[in-house]
């Protein structure tokens, strides 16, 4: 298994699986499942107060037959402390040497009897997270590193393409950047090189002005040039998104008699957000349109221009800084209860059912969006007895008038009137309702008893309903904003299962062996979308010796696409990317959400280990475990980016290029749809290692080491174009599926003295490629003119060191007290200077924030 760093203190946290996604991963809470509280249709695990969490399991193969369908990488059972005595507090602020990313977390938990046999515990956690500015914030992501296409692969001795710093945009200018003239008949006149108004650009005045070109000029990107500190592919979205939380849960436990016991739980979280998204922009008229002869705005100098060389129309490149960016205020709330009753009915058997609901509700407000359908009306203006009208308006058609509709002035920034902006801006909404209700019962006891132990069975059902609606609204429901577009959609899936368990010791001390125990498993699930399928597991724990543990697992698992991936809101943006058919960049609509299409994914997979735990002296202080674990899953569901599903559609997979959409007369990429799909299967492999060792030192206090790595050996996507393997990508370009580390190493090293402790944790990334699809010169089968080949698809490791320090603070009456302060990133490195989906790196393996600094307070009272 992997860990998650601790969201406060930088340190890890277990319950993160070494394995695909978190879709694949099934997350309960004292064994039942959490309501999905996500637009992903996962579980947001920081809605479960961590102050409450006594432990947590976590279980990495053959999951979906015993806990339920769904655990194709693994299961993780948060068990609650249900005895909790006395109240406990804690709060935490920091904030990043550069003075941002200030975050502040504040959590009390508290727990009693009411009566003898009544217990109640509950707890309520804060925490406010401001993020980081834009890429122009960080010196690694202001340098512009882009990947910038050389149109014609070995020209100028250089590669197709160059992962560089110092690009800018050649076709797009905040006033204005004319790209190309058209005649009456709508022909372009001459070539880019004796086009007579190309290179015009339009300072912030308005005025006209030779545009700076720099070299390696393409349809989106330049080397230098004009433009440093303005990319608009960058520089409106933030490092990291400002987040604010407010979770609570209360659980109350009832001992009804000596053998029934009454649990109720209930929950309730929000989550706030701000998402930034994209400023206009408009490189090649189509969403503008192209400017005409008689548009009033028009400087006199150009107008005198186009009528010399007989030019009637231009497309202007436009990045609307002036305008602002669309951005999106998003509240989910989670609600959730559930009751159980557990009985014994013998000595050896008990019972347990419970019933639970969730409710989801996600809201999105979007604002200062682009209107498609009114932007092009307000950009055609004519000149109307001296007044700029809407050319709708002036026509000779009465059925296209639209009285809203005020002239938009594109020349110069901010030279509009105020209502033309808010005629061609506009605020939408997303409201999306999740409901769940789950009804389940299990029986379980001791079968029959051997000589080497009992035999232990366990028989239950489960019956699920989930339920997804959503509204939106009208411009969202045409698609006509630009960005941030809603959806309304209905769905609903209901599941039943049913399931055994057996575990059977084989026996124990024996002159074979220390023990050796056999396990099994076996579930039926029947989903309303897509039938019944079975998933089963067979198990095996062996030791030789006491303190030697082999243990081994086969299984079949599988997942059955949840509501969000079947009927979710689909969303609209634009990227980067380059069109492998002509090795030219452009800047499709790109739509990713929901496909009703889907069918189950089933995962085969083992895993086999070794646990070493010895006693005594020197290597009584020794703990070790070693797991290898393979894994296929047939089917899978995911995204594949668009870039990707562009990239197969072109090697030859046709089922990919359904999925985009090519202009009719220029053969540009306009749009690609990057909707979850069923790939045809996904496999990864690899080694969980964790190791712990504790040495005392006398009077000087005591040395705890704990190190956990991670080796993946592949990450392999299949296609009928063939196989893709991510393992080793440490990149992520925007438009691809993210790789992992070849391996990754985890450790803790923390010295005790009294009441003071020092924790030192480090983290090392290794050196890896940018994206498996280029070929550097290192790499075997360069070759410059190959449209795949880069200057440099390398990126360099990282090393990361947090610190941490505490010392308890003697008080009396059960009480305890603690300070404590961290330095996350002490050695402030900055993350690789590489392309990336939010500016620049990869956000999902290195740090974008820097040193920063944490401080925080631990009470507790009571038993």
């Amino acid at each position: 298994m992997k860990r998650l760093q601790d969201r406060r203190t930088g340190l890890p946290d277990p319950w993160v699986l070494a394995h695909p996604d978190p879709q694949r991963t099934l997350v309960l809470v004292d064994g039942r499942r959490f309501v999905p509280s996500t637009p992903q249709g996962t579980v947001d695990v920081n809605l479960i107060p961590s102050s409450l969490v006594q432990r947590s399991d976590v279980v990495t193969g053959g999951a979906s037959a015993a806990y339920g369908s769904d655990a194709v990488a693994g299961v993780v059972n948060f068990v609650l402390n249900r005895k909790l005595k006395g109240v406990q507090a804690e709060v935490v602020g920091g904030i990043s040497q550069r003075g941002d990313d200030g975050n502040f977390f504040a959590s009390i938990a508290a727990g009693g009897d009411l009566s003898s046999r009544v217990h109640l515990v509950g707890a309520v956690e804060y925490e406010k997270l401001d993020g980081l500015g834009d890429c122009y914030t960080r010196a690694w992501c202001a340098n512009q590193t882009l990947i910038l296409g050389n149109t014609a692969p070995g020209a100028g001795g250089l590669p197709a393409n160059l992962i560089i710093a110092g690009v800018n945009t050649s076709t797009l200018s905040p006033g204005g950047l004319i790209n190309r003239s058209y005649n009456a008949a709508g022909r372009p006149i001459g070539t880019n090189a004796t086009d007579p108004l190309r290179g015009t650009q339009f300072l912030a005045n308005g005025t006209p002005a030779p545009f700076n070109y720099g070299t390696l000029v393409g349809p989106l990107f330049m080397l230098g040039g004009e433009g440093q500190g303005r990319n608009s592919f960058i520089s409106p979205f933030r490092l990291k998104v400002p987040v604010e939380r407010v979770s609570s849960y209360a659980a109350l436990t009832a001992e009804l008699s000596d053998r029934v016991t009454l649990g109720v739980d209930l929950s309730y979280g929000q989550v706030r957000g701000t998402v930034v998204s994209n400023v206009l922009r408009d490189y090649d008229g189509r969403l503008m349109g192209r400017i005409k002869r008689d548009n009033p705005f028009i400087p006199a100098s150009i107008a005198a221009a186009m009528d010399a060389n007989g030019v009637a129309s231009f497309v202007l490149g436009r990045a609307g800084f002036d305008l602002g960016p669309s951005y999106a205020k998003t509240r989910t709330t989670t609600y959730r209860g559930a009751v159980s009753l557990k009985a014994e009915v013998s000595d050896n058997w008990t019972v347990e059912g419970f019933y639970q609901y969730g409710r989801t509700e996600f809201r999105q407000r979007s604002y200062n969006a682009i209107n498609t359908l009114n932007l092009p009306k307000a950009i055609d203006a004519v000149n109307v007895n001296g007044q700029a009208v809407c050319r709708v308006n002036a026509d000779a058609n009465p059925a296209n008038d639209d009285p809203n509709c005020v002239p938009f002035n594109p020349f110069g920034e901010g030279r509009y009137d105020p209502r033309a902006a808010a005629y061609i801006t506009g605020n939408g909404f997303q409201n999306t309702t999740n409901e769940q209700h789950v009804a389940a019962i299990d029986l379980r006891g001791t079968l029959v008893t051997l000589p080497a132990g009992p035999v232990k069975l366990a028989v239950g059902g489960e019956y699920r309903s989930d339920r997804i609606v959503s509204t939106t609204d009208p411009v969202s429901l045409v698609n006509g904003f630009w960005t941030l577009n809603g959806s309304a959609l209905s769905g609903s899936v209901n599941v039943k299962e049913g399931y055994g368990e057996i575990a059977v010791p084989v026996f124990a001390d024996s002159a074979i062996g220390h023990a050796l125990d056999l396990n099994g498993a076996i579930r039926r699930t029947d989903y309303s979308t897509s039938g019944a399928v079975t998933t089963w597991k067979l198990g095996a724990v062996y030791e030789p010796i006491a303190g030697v543990r082999f243990r081994a697992t086969r299984s079949r698992d599988i997942r059955a696409p949840n509501l969000s991936e079947l009927f979710g809101p689909r969303t609209r943006r634009t990227i980067g990317l380059t069109d492998p058919l002509t090795g030219l960049q452009t800047n499709p609509t790109v739509i990713t959400g929901s496909n009703p299409n889907l069918s189950v994914e089933a995962a085969d997979s083992w895993t086999v280990g070794a646990v070493l735990t010895p006693s005594g002296g020197f290597l009584g202080r020794f703990r070790m475990s070693v797991d290898y674990y393979n894994i296929k899953v047939k089917n899978a569901i995911g995204t594949l980016g668009a870039q990707t599903l562009a990239e197969r559609c072109n090697q030859g997979v046709t089922q990919f290029c359904a999925l985009i959409t090519r202009d009719p007369t220029t053969n540009t990429i306009l749009e690609v749809q990057d909707v979850y799909l069923n790939s045809n299967e996904l496999r990864t492999k690899g080694f969980d290692i964790e190791f712990q060792y504790r040495q005392p030192l006398g009077g000087l206090g005591s040395l705890n080491a704990q190190l956990l790595a991670n080796i993946t050996q592949a990450l392999t996507t299949v296609d009928s174009a063939g196989a893709v393997d991510r393992a080793g990508q440490t990149g992520f370009r925007t438009g691809t599926v993210p790789g992992v580390p070849d391996y990754v190493i985890d450790g803790l090293l923390t010295w005790t003295k009294g009441d003071f402790q020092l924790t030192g944790h480090g983290k090392y990334i290794p050196s890896g490629i940018y994206w498996t699809n280029f070929t550097g010169p290192d790499q075997p089968g360069y070759a410059i003119t190959s449209p795949t080949s880069v200057d440099n698809n390398r990126v360099p490791s990282r090393f990361y060191l947090d610190l941490t320090a505490r010392v308890k603070v003697p008080v009396v009456d059960g009480r305890e007290f603690e300070l404590f302060g961290t330095i996350n990133n002490l050695l402030d490195r900055d993350p690789p200077s590489i392309p990336g989906p939010s500016g620049g790196t990869n956000q999902i393996l290195f740090d974008p924030v820097g040193r920063a600094f944490k401080i925080g307070a631990r009470v507790r009272f009571g038993s």
